[in-house]
């Protein structure tokens, strides 16, 4: 004789950390992104507000993230992801080394 199953529920609080934790493996996302979003049943709404890495391609990135995070946010919780709302709230210049202090290369001899 089967046994019932049982049913998992994840609150909006884990979920977000998990939407969270998937947005900031993009390596053009810097910073700790801040994630909102709700859970009603087996589907949920995610809202991004990202710092970027410029120069990035904003509108492919934003895309590419929003396809990512709802494919795994639906193989890691079960739960279909209805809507990513991504709002790119900073542009970051990408660090160039500069040259190092005593490292001036207009006073160095020739």
């Amino acid at each position: 004789m089967p046994t019932a199953r049982g049913t998992t529920t994840i609150s909006d609080r884990a979920f977000t950390r998990i939407a969270e934790r998937l947005a900031s493996e993009d390596e053009h996302v810097t910073g700790r992104p801040h994630v909102s979003a709700s859970v009603s049943g087996a589907v949920a709404a995610v809202h991004y507000d990202l710092a970027v890495r410029y120069p990035a391609p904003v509108p492919r990135l934003a895309a590419e993230i929003r396809e990512r995070v709802r494919r795994r946010l639906r193989e890691l919780t079960g739960i279909a992801v209805e809507n990513v709302d991504i709002e790119v709230v900073e542009l970051v210049p990408e660090q160039r080394p500069g040259p190092r202090r005593g490292d001036d290369r207009r006073t160095r001899p020739v």
